[in-house]
């Protein structure tokens, strides 16, 4: 498992221990964080959580790779001038010293199921996904119109998937696989893709990039629509997250 990292301290205690609450043989994971241009005390939390946990984990990596890139702020000038070329060149550095049979990237904005890791190798591809919604600033109203995953209309755009199961997938336990064209921020990936597909600068993100020259070498997308994740874009949200799910 692995995720990029910059300026996380606000969420990372909550993310770690999402990560650590998958019920998946421990021993079996490697955990590689890359650390980048961050200025907070994130590297302070993932060392000492390496610390704590690093006899019962197969590997805890932690990594320094700077690269004075601006920081990500949803604008869009930005994320086309510097973000999606940033976000592609970490995760190729990371794809380029993972050695395990499968990688998987969850974004250290997303809340995880304990679940995740088994359902989503139980569906047995090479390219499988959980559901996210990514319209809570947007859309607060109706987070689900923004989804993690699009198909590929005919004028070449990508362009989200809404329909009843994406709306209700909080509510959905059992799996539902959907073929599409792009996903990603909770994405499994097999050896044979990860060695073989690279990231790289699309206008609609790095997942774009990805999951275009995926599907250019053969590979097939899918999501597991039932493996819904949280993705709390904000300390504020993350605030509202935790008054709604602690007991």
């Amino acid at each position: 498992m692995a995720a990029p990292i910059r300026n996380r301290a606000w969420i990372l205690p909550v993310y770690l221990q999402h990560i650590h609450d998958i019920d998946y043989p421990k021993a079996k994971i490697e955990l590689s964080f890359l650390i980048n241009d961050s200025e907070d005390i994130s590297l302070d939390i993932l060392n000492s959580f390496k610390k704590e946990n690093k006899h019962i984990y197969k590997n805890i990596r932690i990594e320094v790779y700077n690269r004075n890139a601006p920081v990500d702020k949803r604008d869009l000038n930005i994320r086309n001038n510097f973000i999606y070329d940033h976000l592609s060149k970490l995760r190729n550095y990371i794809m380029s010293k993972v050695k395990t049979d499968h990688l998987m990237f969850i974004d250290t904005d997303i809340l995880v199921q304990p679940d995740i890791i088994n359902n989503l190798l139980n569906h047995n591809k090479d390219i499988v996904s959980g559901l996210i919604w990514n319209g809570y600033v947007v859309r607060p109203e109706k987070p689900y119109l923004y989804p993690n995953i699009m198909k590929l209309n005919n004028k070449g755009y990508f362009e989200h998937i809404v329909n009843n199961q994406v709306k209700n997938a909080p509510l959905v336990s059992s799996p539902t696989l959907m073929e599409v064209d792009l996903t990603g921020a909770v994405i499994l990936l097999s050896r044979k893709v990860y060695k073989s597909v690279k990231y790289g600068f699309h206008p609609q993100g790095e997942d774009a990039y990805f999951c275009k020259m995926a599907q250019s070498k053969g590979f097939e997308l899918f999501c597991d629509l039932g493996a819904f994740s949280h993705h709390i874009m904000s300390p504020e949200y993350l605030e509202k997250y935790l008054r709604e799910h602690t007991n």
